[in-house]
């Protein structure tokens, strides 16, 4: 087969989650409990002490990076957090479905080719990775060429500029770092002899977020004063076909934008700009923040690049701000659209117009002048015209009976999540009244819904539901006038597993009315009104096989050192390590052996730099009288050595695990070591027991008001 691509069947849908082990699970509840109880602290101490509340100020929702303060009312409430978490129990879970992901699991991650995703279909494709990476260099030097190294540095300080302007710095990170990859677009005609694919460049400024918000309102307010047709979702387009007069004597014209994020200029944007200038006031600082969030480059290999040209300006499929930017663009173009008397609208870079009264000649017309006013603005189209019937999005209207139906790409299966997956029971419930739903609300009537369910029906079937998918009416009302009051939740979101025997809810919720009764000084703001719980997921097949992906790609990756060393003592047989002494990224355990009683007690710490130099930090610390309280180890080692007891010391390394990085905005480090703190007590007999609240301090470095 061309290319090497092997389509793979898993017979099953990507979204199933399979059991995750105990330590997974244990882990992930760690770090949901953490953020939990870092919420409640801050809003706590605030509510405890109103005088030291500073002015308002603008965050975009960039949370503190602060350690919140110790809150003396929760104490309680955070010992029970504790022993929740301490004293979760698992039960044995056999049932075939999970049986069989557990078994893809394990072939998934012994498997040494990329499992590569389609753009718009379920399907997945084997390939090497040395093919993989031959497409996907062509797909990058296609638009891109080598940057300096320099180029990266002056765009986090860009970003540091504006964050330090905002006074907001110390809550954003610098810019990632992360692997571009494609998906492929099977959906194209000929793909098995000339695949098309789709660059995604994860790698992506924060001061994104920032832009997002400002082109939200700036996009809102353009709508509502314009009221062009820039649609969201697949309700908007019915809607607006709904509202068609006399369909029977229109046609369809229908074009696609080629590859619409990456064509759009700096000039086409700033033209944009200007354009939306009279509908909203847009500053000189939210305009430079706008731009400056395009300033990107690709990452392939830890290699930089940027876009061909003088600049790197460039809108990136899976920036923070990319859609915000395309739907502006949008709002734009159909302002020039506007001027052909059609009735027009755009989704992205998916466009589409009823023609009404137009003699198949006037509508010719009508394309070219289509093409020519996308040509001026340096973009490319695809277009089709005379049309009365028309596949758009996941619907096909049509002119002629004035009707809709749902419509799939070729070479696309539904597939659902199975009903034994290890979702939380609430979404299990939901999804065929969600599917019915959702094919009612896009089928024209009775008889279209009928026409087009046997797929979905047996989709449905497969995965494991009893549910039969019957047409109900939908009528649509816009009127969201409904009251609601304005609450202020804090949420809980413990991971959900089938495999855990523990009831999580009804104990945190126990605890809650335990710990905060009527009459206390925090009930007011923690009570079962204003705090609720809702699980979260665990990762699922998709996330498996990204998994599997980037090690994979890992391994490709050029190597800065061959023979690394593993020890630079003197005397290597009087390493504290075993001869691994230059082992980084690692969770150590220290067991200490009193002499004089042979009793032992043991500590764990962590490191994300060689253990040799945690070693002679602990080293240090044992020596030096004013040291004595930087551990608890220190304390207890000085304890010995002031009662004159002889003692001995071991170091193993119990685990190893990725420090905090800006890309995955989480440090498997810390949790790591929280782990066996918590649930090893027989481990680290010496840490303090409550390490829920413990700060990481792994992410500090990378922040940008200590960017250099």
């Amino acid at each position: 087969m061309a290319h090497g691509f092997e389509q793979i069947n898993l017979g099953y849908s990507t979204k199933n989650i399979p059991l995750p082990s105990e330590k997974d699970y244990l882990k992930c509840l760690i770090s949901k409990a953490e953020t939990f109880m870092r919420n409640i602290r801050w809003r706590s101490f605030f509510f405890l002490n109103p005088e030291v509340t500073t002015e308002h100020k603008e965050t975009y929702g960039f949370k503190s990076t602060k350690p919140a303060p110790f809150v003396p009312e929760l104490k309680e409430f955070e010992d029970g957090m504790l022993n929740l978490v301490q004293n979760v129990e698992f039960k044995k879970i056999s049932n075939p479905f999970q049986k069989q992901l557990s078994k893809d699991v394990q072939k998934i991650k012994k498997d040494n080719k990329l499992y590569v995703a389609a753009d718009k279909t379920t399907n997945f494709y084997k390939l090497d990775p040395n093919s993989y990476n031959d497409l996907l260099e062509q797909n990058i030097t296609k638009d891109y060429k080598k940057a300096k190294p320099s180029a990266e540095q002056r765009n986090n300080l860009g970003d540091k500029e504006i964050a330090d302007i905002l006074d907001i710095s110390d809550r954003i990170d610098t810019k990632s770092q992360s692997q571009a990859f494609i998906t492929l677009k099977d959906h194209k005609p000929n793909f098995m002899n000339k695949p098309t694919c789709r660059l995604i460049n994860p790698c992506k400024s924060e001061i994104g977020k920032i832009s997002k918000q400002t082109l939200e309102r700036i996009n809102t307010k353009i709508i509502n004063s314009s009221k062009f047709n820039q649609w969201k979702n697949t309700d908007e387009v019915i809607h607006w076909f709904d509202n068609a007069d006399n369909k029977h004597e229109c046609a369809f014209i229908s074009f696609d934008v080629c590859e619409f994020y990456p064509s759009i200029s700096e000039d086409l944007l700033n033209k944009a700009l200007d354009f939306a200038s009279t509908y909203d006031k847009i500053t000189d600082d939210e305009k430079h923040i706008i731009h400056h969030a395009k300033k990107s480059s690709l990452y392939n290999k830890c290699t930089p690049w940027t876009k061909r040209g003088n600049t790197n300006f460039d809108v990136t499929m899976g920036s923070f701000d990319g859609a915000e930017t395309c739907e502006l663009v949008g709002l734009y173009l159909l302002s020039q659209l506007d001027d052909l008397g059609i009735n027009v609208g755009l989704y992205r870079d998916d466009g589409l117009a009823i023609c009404h009264n137009k003699t198949a000649r006037q509508i010719e017309l009508i394309k070219k002048k289509i093409c020519k006013i996308f040509a001026n603005n340096n973009l490319r189209i695809t277009i089709e015209a005379n049309k009365t019937s028309i596949n758009f999005l996941d619907i096909t209207m049509n002119l002629s009976t004035g009707s809709y139906s749902p419509f799939m790409k070729p070479n696309n299966n539904p597939l659902y999540v199975n009903r034994e997956s290890n979702h939380p029971p609430t979404i299990i419930r939901n999804i065929p009244e969600s599917i019915n739903k959702r094919l009612s609300k896009i089928s024209f009537s009775e008889t279209t819904f009928k026409n087009a369910t046997p797929v979905y029906q047996e989709a449905l079937n497969k995965s494991g539901y009893a549910h039969e998918l019957k047409f109900k009416s939908n009528k649509r009302n816009n009127d969201n006038n409904s009251r609601k009051r304005a609450r202020r939740i804090t949420w809980f979101n413990p991971p959900y597993s089938e495999n855990v025997y523990t009831n999580i809810g009804k104990r945190f919720f126990h605890l809650l009315d335990k710990c905060f009764p009527p009459g206390h000084q925090l009930h007011k703001l923690i009570n079962r009104s204003t705090v609720k719980l809702s699980y979260s997921c665990m990762p699922n097949i998709k996330q498996v096989i990204s998994s599997h992906n980037s090690s994979i790609l890992r391994k490709c990756e050029p190597k800065t050192d061959v023979n690394p060393k593993s020890c630079n003592c003197r005397d290597d047989n009087n390493c504290p390590l075993e001869k691994k002494c230059l082992t980084s990224c690692v969770i150590y355990q220290a067991t200490i052996t009193r002499q004089d009683n042979n009793q032992d007690e043991t500590y764990v710490g962590l490191t994300e730099n060689t253990f040799k130099s945690r070693f002679n930090g602990h080293m240090s610390s044992f020596r030096n009288d004013s040291n004595r309280h930087a551990t608890t180890l220190s304390e207890y080692i000085w304890t010995l050595k002031d009662a004159n007891v002889p003692y001995t010391i071991k170091w193993k390394v119990l685990s190893r695990a990725k420090a905090y990085s800006t890309s995955r905005k989480l440090c498997n480090l810390c949790i790591e070591e929280k782990y066996f703190i918590i649930r090893r007590p027989d481990l680290s007999s010496l840490n303090k027991r409550n390490e829920l609240m413990s700060a990481c301090r792994h992410r500090k470095k990378h922040l940008l008001c200590n960017y250099k």
